[in-house]
């Protein structure tokens, strides 16, 4: 046997990956054995593939998919846009899984888990006419909590690169969510929405103009966590079934601050519902 050749169990101990996921990722072709045993299928490595062992198991800590992996191994420059992207799209992701333990551990140390749980406000109920507005928008199916993040950022980028070639696009009104089909914890389809004014050309090919006509709707702010959301949107179900309200169309939330500057418990967003 050549002496560089380090059996699977070797490599195994070497890198501190175990041998399930050293086949995983041979299957995902990150990391192909340099040779098989013909007779009893043992892989080999060789030592120059300890280094991207130890890259993948490293990528894998920081939450990186396979996929992800795969495609930032792919590129010569570890520092080229695409990797940068990629980076600041897991940072994105491991700050929203922050909060949200910290919510957790905001509520299970509370006095009354229950009460902290749904704690909310609902203000300035009122019924209203909202204009026509403009708006770039795209559309996404999946997890609400990651969904919801991943459509936002992908316009956030959009406006970002249309602001760095100075075109005439100016954001309009606030960050919004239009919700498209059905959703629960699991999985939903929405559209996230911002009004844009100014002519200007889309770079990303999953994001369109869009015109929403205006409409009446019932208007409430509610001020609290996003995970309470749920919670008022039935409040405002039971105000309309009580107050012989008829809803006629979509509903859709309007983030009025930035929740990477403002604490959860001052998050305001205005709920919104077409009505007859």
């Amino acid at each position: 046997m050549d002496v560089e050749m380090i059996s699977i169990g070797k490599f195994s101990e070497i890198t501190r990956l175990s041998k399930k996921a050293l086949y995983c990722y041979e299957k995902k072709g990150l990391l192909v054995p340099v040779k098989k045993d013909i007779c009893s299928g043992y892989r080999y490595y060789n030592s120059e593939q300890i280094e991207n062992a130890i890259w993948i198991g490293s990528l894998i800590n920081l939450g990186f998919s396979l996929d992800q992996i795969s495609l930032i191994l792919s590129e010569n420059d570890k520092n080229s846009p695409l990797v940068r992207k990629l980076f600041q799209e897991c940072l994105t992701r491991t700050n929203n899984e922050i909060r949200r333990l910290e919510m957790v551990r905001r509520i299970l140390s509370s006095k009354n888990p229950f009460e902290e749980l749904f704690k909310m406000e609902l203000l300035n109920w009122k019924i209203k006419e909202v204009p026509a507005n403009r708006v770039i928008s795209i559309n996404g199916e999946g997890i609400y909590n990651e969904i919801v993040s991943e459509l936002i950022g992908k316009l956030c980028e959009e406006i970002s690169i249309q602001e760095k070639q100075n075109s005439q696009m100016k954001v309009s009104g606030p960050v919004m969510v239009i919700y498209t089909g059905d959703c629960d914890d699991m999985k939903g389809t929405m559209e996230a929405a911002i009004p844009v004014t100014g002519t200007f050309k889309i770079k990303n090919s999953s994001i369109r103009f869009k015109n929403l006509p205006a409409a009446k709707v019932l208007s409430v702010i509610h001020k609290g966590p996003y995970m309470n959301l749920g919670m008022a949107h039935k409040k405002i179900f039971d105000y309309c079934q009580e107050n012989n309200l008829e809803l006629s169309g979509l509903g859709r939330e309007l983030y009025l601050n930035n929740p990477h500057e403002t604490s959860e418990e001052d998050l305001m967003t205005e709920i919104q519902y077409s009505i007859q």
